[in-house]
């Protein structure tokens, strides 16, 4: 299989449930380095600097030197609590995803960042690729995988609509036939873009 020689730096963002952990191993499977900003926000649970960091701001939703999720849930209602602890959030990300840049300068990679026009952080990529996947089958999906629909409904008010995400992205890939039909698409995408 033909990988990807030259050392580029992809963004890959898209709504709920649109299959970005899916393009990640096909990215991965093309000789790309990837990070996950959802495998990293998981990590930050068990990272003891991030927890004194939340403690020392929202001792509140901490519980025996750990974040309690639940006491989390109730406090993200807050906005003015949303916006700080987000604020700290997205500094744990970006401290971890330009380190992974820097550890992959010699060879293509691909960070997976679900706010990432929210966050203002176009500038750290060469380019940026957009999942396409209308609300609906987003909805579903993100139900089937075990998601609430109140939570679903909080999180996707958070986000910019997919219109507004395509609209500043490079390439865009739909996925909203089979998995199989995604990858195919996908990997047609990076023969197109990339080879």
């Amino acid at each position: 299989m033909q990988t990807v020689s030259k050392a580029i730096k992809i963004g890959l963002t898209g709504s709920i449930a649109s299959g970005k952990s899916t393009a990640l191993s096909v990215f991965k499977q093309r000789g790309f380095a990837i990070f996950s900003a959802d495998d990293c926000v998981s990590s930050m649970y068990h990272d003891a600097l991030f927890v004194n960091t939340v403690k020392q701001s929202y001792p509140h939703v901490v519980t025996l030197d750990s974040i309690d999720k639940s006491l989390l849930v109730k406090a993200l209602s807050d906005p003015v609590f949303y916006e700080g602890y987000i604020h700290l959030v997205h500094d744990h990300v970006l401290k971890n995803m330009i380190a992974f840049q820097n550890k992959h300068e010699s060879q293509p990679n691909v960070c997976e960042i679900p706010l990432l026009f929210e966050a203002g952080w176009e500038r750290y990529f060469d380019q940026v690729w957009c999942i396409m996947i209308n609300d609906e089958l987003s909805f579903k999906r993100a139900l089937e995988r075990g998601m609430s629909a109140s939570t679903y409904h909080f999180l996707k008010e958070k986000q910019w609509s997919i219109e507004e995400k395509s609209a500043k992205s490079h390439v865009l890939v739909h996925n909203e036939s089979t998995k199989e039909v995604f990858i195919k698409t996908l990997r047609q995408k990076i023969k197109e873009h990339l080879l």
